[in-house]
């Protein structure tokens, strides 16, 4: 008896295999543990892996809510890091920017790729055609500024129901500050330069009304 009692003080190495081994409640919580501690380990391998595997690069963020067609300051922009998945393919860098106008509303935070500014390249980059130009355009009833946003599909009409141009991409409307005042605003509208040529004409005579698609 005293043999068997100093055995279950000081097991061997044996006797703990068997232990566990044998069927009973000391079995099952060493199972427990065992998976609880892969789970935990598995989680982290993921964790480390999903970090990895993510590459950050950088952005150009704004600092600052912008208004169409503000000129950009060194201090309205910051590069911050983002996935690489999320850097824009026109992506610039702040040199580029600083004098620049932005063509929509800008919230504090978003990204600003180059077809958020106003350049040469802009028109044809909103209609797909290499002829594009921009005109800027009066509207007739100062309530249209209020609906008409940078990205807008519209039909421009003269006063005497003329049709001067279709499918036309608006690139900057006015902001909301311009709307709230008497001024309308001038709207700028991409389009070909057949359409372009027509429509400034007009726009020297009277003021054009905008068609929403």
């Amino acid at each position: 008896m005293k043999r068997d009692e100093r055995r279950d003080l000081n097991p061997r190495i044996i006797d703990r295999l068997r232990r566990i081994c044998a069927p009973g409640w000391i079995r099952s919580v060493f199972i427990r543990r065992a998976v609880a501690i892969t789970l935990i380990v598995c989680a982290a391998a993921v964790t480390v892996t999903q970090q990895q595997g993510q590459p950050s690069s950088t952005a150009l963020v704004a600092t600052r809510d912008l208004r169409p067609g503000e000129s950009l300051t060194i201090n309205d922009v910051r590069s911050t890091p983002v996935p690489e998945h999320l850097v824009p393919t026109d992506s610039v860098t702040a040199d580029d920017v600083v004098g620049r106008h932005v063509t929509g509303l800008v919230h504090a935070g978003e990204i600003i790729a180059r077809h958020r500014l106003l350049d040469s390249r802009l028109p044809s980059a909103l209609i797909g055609r290499p002829d594009a130009r921009l005109v800027p355009v009066r509207p007739a009833d100062d309530t249209l500024a209020t609906f008409v946003r940078a990205g807008d599909l519209v039909d421009l009409l003269s006063e005497d129901d003329r049709v001067l141009a279709r499918g036309a991409v608006v690139a900057v409307s006015p902001d909301s500050d311009r709307r709230a005042s008497s001024d309308p605003g001038t709207v700028l509208v991409a389009m070909g330069e057949d359409d372009a040529h027509i429509v400034a004409a007009a726009g020297l005579r009277e003021p054009i009304t905008f068609v929403l698609h």
